[in-house]
């Protein structure tokens, strides 16, 4: 079974005895050596613990335990299983995300994205040091973009120096390092978030803000506005500060009722446009509405959509928050995330 093939691979690769990672785990070794071999499947609540142990993508897991399930099923009853396998496919289509709110404008982008996605987890578990190379690259370049559309100057070399060598660079703000090591320390807290299986919450969103602006806005840091703003360059007029916690709330309620219903990449799309268009902080939004859209992301088993800090890509991004947030038309945004995640899953594969 390729659930206990990972599982075995994984605790070699970390370099974990039987019973080192049974006791981990708070089970017996006798069962962990079962569940290793396919005799045995673990509860549903210990797979976030079993992700965290074995350094594991939770959506990964989850999927392979599911499947591996089915399986087990399927395999008592060998002369129905054909039968039986179309069966729950025809009756499983209806909560499939893809085939639920996708514009038929997207659905092309939607099928490739789920393909993208399949070819990943067919390539887990990756060893420590791919792990490692491939963290340090995409997640020091999003640092660098992500502050880059806000108008931090530190070069994408230099951004590195800064998060990975806590070195200095001389004529660049104390703000600006901090921007950088602040959000790099963010991203490391969306891969913590999904592998504990969080839920999205008002608190996790102010927590996200709070590693966004801790040490460079102490008052803001965590804390919806108390006053009003407006968007530079934008028609956009964000609700009055006093309407700030109830839009939220509708946000979330947003998010809770199409969490299954919505392809993760439209529904994390949906939930930027609705968190930069409240504009709930002071400071650091932008960045914050980022940081949301990829923890949804990789919740749904894909890769962070880096959108880029260049001029003209910072151009079309604004372009396309401004015809959702003025005409009401989301396509446009939701097809740059769409591009920006496609983008990085491809790069992604090339590197693993």
């Amino acid at each position: 079974m390729k659930f206990a093939v990972i599982i075995k691979d994984a605790r070699i690769a970390n370099k974990m005895l039987v019973r080192e990672l049974a006791q981990a785990l708070d089970i017996d070794a006798s069962l962990m050596s079962r569940l290793e071999n396919g005799e045995r499947m673990p509860s549903g609540d210990l797979l976030p613990k079993l992700a965290e142990e074995l350094r594991l993508e939770l959506p990964m897991l989850k999927r392979e335990w599911l499947a591996a399930r089915l399986m087990r099923e399927l395999e008592e009853y060998p002369e129905m299983a054909e039968e039986v396998a179309s069966l729950v496919m025809e009756r499983v289509e209806a909560y499939i995300p893809q085939q639920r709110g996708t514009p038929d404008e997207l659905a092309e982008e939607v099928a490739h994205l789920n393909q993208l996605r399949k070819e990943v987890a067919a390539r887990q578990p990756l060893d420590e040091t791919q792990l490692t190379r491939l963290r340090e690259f995409f997640h020091t370049r999003y640092t660098y973009h992500s502050n880059k559309i806000e108008g931090n100057t530190l070069t994408l070399q230099e951004t590195a120096l800064v998060v990975a060598k806590g070195i200095t660079i001389a004529g660049k703000s104390v703000r600006e390092h901090l921007e950088a090591i602040n959000h790099q320390e963010a991203v490391e807290y969306l891969e913590s978030l999904v592998q504990k299986g969080s839920r999205i919450s008002e608190g996790l969103i102010k927590e996200l803000h709070y590693l966004v602006l801790k040490g460079i806005e102490k008052r803001w840091a965590g804390m919806y506005r108390q006053a009003e703003v407006r968007i530079s360059g934008s028609e956009h007029v964000p609700p009055p500060h006093f309407d700030v916690p109830m839009e939220m709330q509708r946000m979330l309620s947003y998010y809770h009722e199409n969490r299954h219903k919505l392809h993760p990449v439209l529904l994390a799309a949906d939930m930027h446009l609705m968190l930069v268009g409240i504009h709930p902080f002071m400071d650091g939004n932008g960045r914050t509405s980022r940081l949301l859209m990829n923890l949804i992301l990789m919740q749904g088993g894909f890769y962070i959509a880096n959108i880029k800090g260049d001029l003209t890509d910072r151009l079309e991004y604004y372009e396309a928050l401004e015809e959702a947030h003025v005409r009401g038309n989301t396509l446009p945004f939701r097809k740059l995330v769409a591009k920006a995640v496609e983008q990085n899953m491809e790069e992604y594969l090339t590197l693993m």
